[in-house]
């Protein structure tokens, strides 16, 4: 599984590093934090770096008031009505354009954030596709679906999402899923095992997936072969929020504070709690495994204060997608047996790691992979019993 780079603010140094770091890879524009007249330079220094591009047109809600958007031509000015019932010719013309433009891998198609999976729905994205047919026949096509928190808690609708891919002449899909109330890591079983069987559903039907705006909970798609997640450096790249997608001119600047990935916990921790670590001897359980080590994370473990040595939100961004790569590079075994293992196991690492640290006071607080633990566990499970057999056979064909 690879893991392609989704940009929004500040990313556009961080995503040319990373692309030097690993020799290439993908990177998928935001148009929102981009201005129209800059994005073909931009993409041309992602070209030079052997990167691939693709454009997330970000149509999820087009209702909402947009204005860094608004300022590309593809953008629908008026009439959203229409839009909503199918009308996507302009929107899609003006996207093979920009596509054109940037030299994109393939075109990623709009679609707008669906709160209800029925035959209107599987129109409206004919509709698109047939659409892109017109103005870009020779482009390589992967459509968006973006959904709800509330389809994505009913397996019927992700069924009929399935079927109704199958009937779409497409090389891949991008899947966007909302979270469920308002936390960074879901609780819920039943929203990772649903997307699991989304994408293994579409993957037996031999197209691409991608999983856009993701985080390090959802390394198990590895397990229903999915060919790439998608992730960025703040919490608005990793989950998927409606009102990211929605200018408020008086947002008040926020104080953050820095988080440091430990990988072999798939927790985030503050610099303080890495201090006390330090204190009490327990920093070397922290630090990445040899395969994961990097050069912006290692001024951590070099033997003074951790929070005297520097490391700052670059850093630790960088770190994320560094370590989260390799992870991703690592997650995919030669059969669906011994990729299920690696993530049980994945799992039961980290549940002894966090213990320990847990019983000395060192936590992630809402960063913690402690309580996420068994609901991914319960959802690998709950995938299992429907997709061993079928992914068992097939592993090597998809």
């Amino acid at each position: 599984m690879e893991l392609f780079i989704q940009m929004g603010h500040n990313m556009q140094a961080l995503a040319l590093e990373h692309l030097e770091e690993f020799d290439g890879g993908t990177i998928i524009i935001s148009p929102m934090n981009i201005l129209p007249n800059k994005v073909k330079g931009y993409a041309t220094r992602v070209h030079k770096k052997k990167g691939k591009v693709l454009v997330d047109p970000q149509l999820y809600y087009p209702r909402q008031y947009q204005k860094k958007l608004s300022q590309y031509a593809y953008w629908p000015k008026s009439d959203i009505t229409s839009l909503e019932m199918g009308q996507f010719d302009t929107v899609v013309e003006e996207l093979s354009k920009l596509n054109n433009e940037v030299e994109a891998e393939a075109f990623l198609l709009p679609s707008i954030t669906a709160k209800k999976i029925d035959d209107l729905w599987n129109k409206i994205q004919k509709i698109i596709i047939e659409s892109a047919k017109k103005y870009a026949p020779d482009m390589k096509y992967i459509h968006t679906i973006s959904l709800s928190s509330d389809v994505l808690n009913d397996e019927s609708q992700i069924e009929r999402v399935i079927e109704y891919v199958e009937e779409w002449d497409v090389e891949g899909v991008y899947i966007v899923c909302e979270h469920p109330e308002r936390y960074y890591l879901v609780d819920r079983p039943l929203w990772v095992s649903n997307i699991m069987s989304l994408v293994a559903g579409i993957k037996r039907q031999r197209k691409m997936t991608i999983v856009g705006y993701a985080s390090h909970q959802l390394l198990c798609m590895a397990l229903a072969k999915c060919d790439a997640i998608a992730s960025g450096n703040f919490l608005n790249l990793r989950w998927f929020q409606p009102e990211h997608f929605e200018t408020i001119d008086d947002k008040q600047p926020s104080r953050r504070a820095v988080w440091y990935y430990c990988p072999q916990a798939l927790s985030e921790y503050k610099i303080p709690f890495l201090d006390i670590a330090k204190r009490m001897d327990l920093l070397d359980r922290i630090e990445p495994p040899v395969t994961m080590k990097n050069k912006y994370s290692e001024m951590l473990f070099n033997g003074s204060l951790p929070s005297s040595t520097g490391f700052g939100e670059k850093e630790a961004f960088r770190h994320y997608l560094y370590c989260l790569h390799k992870q991703c590079q690592n997650s995919v075994l030669e059969t669906y047996a011994e990729t299920k293992n690696l993530h049980v196991l994945m799992l039961e690492t980290a549940e002894q790691l966090l213990s320990g640290l847990g019983k000395k006071g060192i936590k992630g607080q809402d960063r913690d992979f402690t309580e996420i633990l068994d609901v991914n566990r319960a959802a690998i499970s709950a995938f299992d019993m429907a997709y061993h057999f079928p992914l068992s056979q097939e592993w090597n064909d998809l």
